[in-house]
């Protein structure tokens, strides 16, 4: 049922997706992260469930199972540190989008309202001066680029630190 629910809101692009949100919602910054957390919360779903189907057929798993344990036990610790490294990678990557998602929502009018200062509000607001002091738009718009960049980098790093099947040499 959940996976079906995660189908769902797939079929949706995410931006859409999220100023759908907002706009049942309202405008603010706690309505934003409510929007961006309801469509990244499927591609978690779908990430964790693959890991764990790939995992449960394991020798190792179906040797704990035969020896007894638990599934709580068989969660908890073979299970759970098998898929949070791809979870945390994953999660890093997924701040980026968030950032962009966020930035748009405001630069439309529909995120964090003034005078909270946020990124995309910032560039909507110096569409006017834009030929007159790009400036205005600049620092907001690398910003926007650095922090994006940053995260990615880093789920980069982590992704080449935590994977087991990576070759080193």
């Amino acid at each position: 049922i959940v996976m079906r629910m995660s189908d769902v809101l797939f079929a949706f692009p995410g931006i859409l997706l999220a100023i759908g949100i907002v706009a049942i919602l309202g405008n603010g910054m706690v309505n934003v992260i409510v929007a961006v957390a309801v469509f990244s919360v499927p591609a978690f779903a779908r990430l964790v469930r693959g890991n764990v189907l790939a995992l449960k057929h394991q020798t190792y798993i179906e040797a704990v199972r035969s020896i007894g344990a638990t599934d709580a036990v068989i969660m908890l610790r073979h299970l759970l540190p098998g898929t949070v490294s791809s979870v945390v990678v994953y999660l890093t990557m997924r701040i980026g989008t968030s950032i962009i998602t966020a930035a748009s929502l405001s630069f439309l009018g529909l995120g964090a309202q003034p005078p909270t200062p946020e990124w995309g509000a910032m560039l909507n607001e110096a569409r006017a001066d834009m030929l007159n002091a790009p400036h205005i738009a600049l620092f907001p718009s690398l910003a926007i680029f650095v922090t994006v960049l940053a995260f990615n980098l880093l789920g980069d790093g982590l992704r080449d630190a935590l994977d087991p099947k990576l070759d080193r040499n």
